[in-house]
C-alpha cells in the first residue's frame, strides 16, 4: 500500500462538488471511513473534470440513510445509496465489498454482494488507475494496486489476472477501450492480450450492458480511436459484426466509400464537434454508426428510402441493442438529410414550415454539418439550412397564439361562462 500525503498528489478540495465534500464529511463526522474513489480519483489526478463523484464507506446502506434525509437505497443484489442534492447532483455511496467469488466453475457466475474492508473493496475493481481512495479524514490518496504508477505511465492495465477480470465480467473490455481512447493511454501488453483472446466472451453479457457501454465509447469524443481499438482487437467483429465485414471488405465501386474510410472521417469530425461543447445525442451517433451502410444502398438518390433505412437500422443497430425508440430517431434523421439534399438543390426560396417544426430537426441538421464536413463539402447548403432553421424559429416566437389573434384589446375582458342545467323531469 502506498499513501501519497496531501504534499504529494494534486487533488484538491476545490475541485470537488459540494455535495460530495458534505457525503465524506458527514460520514467521516459520524465515525466511518469514507473515501473518493474511482473515475473521479483519477480524473482529478489527470486534472480533468470528473462527471460524477463515487463514494466508498465502511457505513451500511441503512446508517448512509439515517445521515441524510435526501438518500435513497437502490439496488437489490447490492444495495447502494443514493444522496440527493439541488441542482440534480447524485452521489452514490456503496459500503466496502470484498473480492468477488466464483460458482459452478465459470468465473462469469459471480456472487459480488458481500461486505468486506476497503484493501479488499480496491482489489475488486477493474483497472489499477481506477482503484484509488482519497481520503477525506487527512486528504491523502490511498493506492493498494498501483494506480499512481499506471496514471504516470499512462498505462490501462487490470488489477490481477487480466483473463480472470474478463471472463468475470466481458463489458470490461469495452470499459478498458474507452478508457484508452478517452484518456488518449495505452493498453498494458498483457492485458491487451488477453483482450484479444477474450473477445468472445463478450456474447455472455447482457445486450443492454454492452449497448450502454457502446453508446458511452462514442460519447467520450474519442470514437475514432476507440473503434479503431475494438477493429484490431477482434471485439467489433463480436459485437457488431456488420461493421467489422464492413470495414475489412470495402466496396471499390462505391461512390461513397471505396476505402472504407468514411466510418473513421465521421467518427473523427464528430469527436471534433463533441470537443468543441456541441451536443452529440445518441441518435446521432447511432446514425454515424450507420450511415455507411445506407448511402451504399443509396439513401440519396435511391427509391423507397424508407423501406430501407429501417431494414438497415434493424439489421445493423438491433445487434448492440439498440432501442426500437432510438431506431425510429435515426430512420428520421437520416430520411432527413436526404431531404435535405434534395430541397436545397432544386434551389428553393424557402424550406417547407411542416418540416422545420419536426423535433427532430436540429439533431438532423447536426448530422448533416458533419457528414457535409467529413466528406469536405462546400457548406453553402448547410448554411442555407441553418438560415431556413433560424428565421423560422423567430417568426414562431413572435408570432401570437392562435388563440389571441382573434381578440382585439377593443374586445375587453372575456365574459364568464354561465353553465345551465336543465331539470330533470319526474
Amino acid at each position: 500500500m502506498i499513501v501519497l500525503k496531501r504534499s504529494e498528489h494534486p487533488i484538491s478540495r476545490r475541485h470537488i462538488e459540494s455535495g460530495a465534500l458534505r457525503v465524506l464529511s458527514r460520514l467521516y463526522r459520524a465515525g466511518h471511513t469514507a473515501y473518493l474513489v474511482g473515475g473521479s480519483v483519477r480524473d482529478l489526478f489527470l486534472d480533468r473534470t470528473p462527471k460524477d463523484f463515487d463514494v466508498v464507506t465502511s457505513a451500511r446502506p441503512t446508517q448512509v440513510r439515517k445521515l441524510f434525509r435526501n438518500c435513497r437505497l437502490i439496488g437489490r443484489r447490492f444495495r447502494l445509496a443514493h444522496v440527493h442534492f439541488s441542482g440534480s447532483e447524485i452521489v452514490e455511496v456503496a459500503t466496502f465489498r470484498c473480492q468477488p467469488e466464483a460458482t459452478d466453475g465459470d468465473p462469469f457466475l459471480i456472487t459480488d454482494n458481500k461486505f468486506g474492508f476497503p484493501e479488499e473493496d480496491a482489489y475488486r475493481r477493474d483497472f489499477t488507475i481506477n482503484g484509488l481512495f482519497y481520503n477525506i479524514a487527512d486528504f491523502s490518496v490511498i493506492d493498494y494496486v498501483g494506480g499512481v504508477r499506471d496514471i504516470e505511465k499512462r498505462m490501462i492495465r487490470t488489477i490481477n489476472d487480466p483473463w480472470t477480470r474478463f471472463q468475470e465480467d466481458p463489458v470490461r473490455m469495452i470499459r478498458a477501450i474507452k478508457f484508452a481512447s478517452k484518456l488518449d493511454f495505452k493498453i498494458e501488453t498483457k492485458t491487451w492480450k488477453a483482450l484479444c483472446e477474450s473477445a468472445k466472451a463478450i456474447n455472455k453479457s447482457p445486450v443492454p450492458r454492452v449497448q450502454e457501454e457502446i453508446a458511452r465509447l462514442l460519447e467520450e469524443g474519442a470514437s475514432t480511436s476507440a473503434i479503431t481499438l475494438m477493429y484490431e482487437s477482434g471485439l467489433l467483429k463480436e459485437v457488431e459484426p456488420n461493421l467489422h465485414n464492413y470495414l475489412k471488405n470495402p466496396d471499390p465501386d462505391s461512390v461513397w466509400d471505396a476505402d472504407g474510410q468514411l466510418l473513421f472521417d465521421l467518427l473523427s469530425m464528430a469527436d471534433q464537434f463533441a470537443k468543441d461543447g456541441r451536443k452529440l445525442t445518441r441518435p446521432i451517433l447511432f446514425s454515424l454508426w450507420l450511415m455507411p451502410f445506407v448511402l451504399q444502398k443509396g439513401l440519396l438518390d435511391g427509391s423507397a428510402p424508407d423501406k430501407m433505412v429501417r431494414k438497415e437500422a434493424d439489421r445493423v443497430l438491433s445487434t448492440v441493442g439498440v432501442s426500437r425508440r432510438d431506431m425510429e430517431r435515426v430512420g428520421q434523421i437520416l430520411l432527413a438529410v436526404r431531404r435535405f439534399r434534395a430541397v436545397s438543390q432544386k434551389g428553393k426560396r424557402t424550406a417547407p414550415k411542416a418540416f422545420l417544426s419536426k423535433s427532430y430537426l436540429d439533431e438532423a441538421l447536426l448530422l448533416y454539418e458533419i457528414f457535409v464536413e467529413a466528406i469536405e463539402e462546400d457548406r453553402e447548403q448547410i448554411d442555407w439550412w441553418f438560415e431556413q432553421r433560424n428565421e423560422f424559429n423567430k417568426v414562431k416566437k413572435v408570432s401570437p397564439h392562435p388563440r389571441e389573434e382573434t381578440r382585439t384589446p377593443s374586445s375587453g375582458p372575456r365574459k364568464k361562462r354561465v353553465r345551465r342545467f336543465r331539470k330533470r323531469t319526474s
